[in-house]
């Protein structure tokens, strides 16, 4: 008969609710991405309410895990260690993402704030400009100091993770959503002589830990490769 003590049915209960927050995080991701569950509830509700109240939950349990290994190792410290790195992710995650969101971000940027691109195909989602920014909020926001072929502004909204919805030869226009949640952006390139512009704007209104900004960098970015 083997010598071993048998792991206490608290223990793998424990290390089980370190794993409810992730899990809750993407069902709630797979809901809105693939069972067009409104956000107020995915995002709002079941990630920044219940799946943050579940981290800490979780870290609890992982260090009552940690506590009840080390009476009496043998099997247990198999546990504290998933129960650990589980819980101890996951809200490292979630203060992450939430002191990024909790930072001022602009969601709607344009390389010419005094003549920012309109949207055409796109401009119902984005009737006013008023609320448009460059380069003070968003360092990225710098014009092409040339006038681009048309075909190079696609190839770089695609390589910038924007299909292109709508191309002609002076402008050119893409969406991009984002891999978790579907938050969606939208890309216009402008190409005059001389000079090429760029505007991103954001179509939800929550804080976007400046995901705005980043988008824009890409396409800036790429825009830049392709001119040289």
């Amino acid at each position: 008969m083997s010598s071993k003590k048998p792991v206490p049915a608290l223990i793998p209960g424990l290390t089980a609710l370190t794993a409810v927050a992730p899990v809750l995080v993407v069902a709630a991701m797979a809901a809105t991405l693939f069972g067009g569950v409104d956000r107020a509830v995915t995002y709002d509700l079941l990630t920044w309410t219940v799946a943050r109240g579940m981290a800490w939950v979780g870290m609890a349990a992982a260090l009552l895990v940690l506590a009840l290994a080390l009476r009496d190792l043998g099997r247990r410290w198999i546990f504290a260690v998933v129960a650990l790195v589980l819980a101890c992710a996951t809200l490292a995650v979630f203060l992450h993402q939430g002191q990024r969101l909790a930072q001022p971000s602009p969601r709607d940027i344009s390389t010419n704030v005094a003549e920012p691109p309109a949207y055409s195909r796109l401009a119902a989602l984005h009737p006013d400009a008023s609320g448009v920014t460059g380069p003070e909020s968003c360092s990225a926001a710098r014009s092409i100091p040339t006038q681009v072929l048309a075909q190079q502004a696609v190839s770089a909204l695609v390589d910038a993770g924007f299909p292109i919805v709508r191309a002609s030869t002076f402008e050119v226009e893409g969406v991009h959503e984002g891999a978790w949640f579907g938050f969606a952006y939208d890309a216009v390139v402008r190409i005059r002589p001389g000079r090429t512009d760029i505007r991103v704007a954001a179509r939800d209104s929550r804080p976007d830990g400046g995901a705005t900004c980043r988008l824009m960098n890409r396409i800036v970015t790429a825009l830049e490769e392709e001119i040289r």
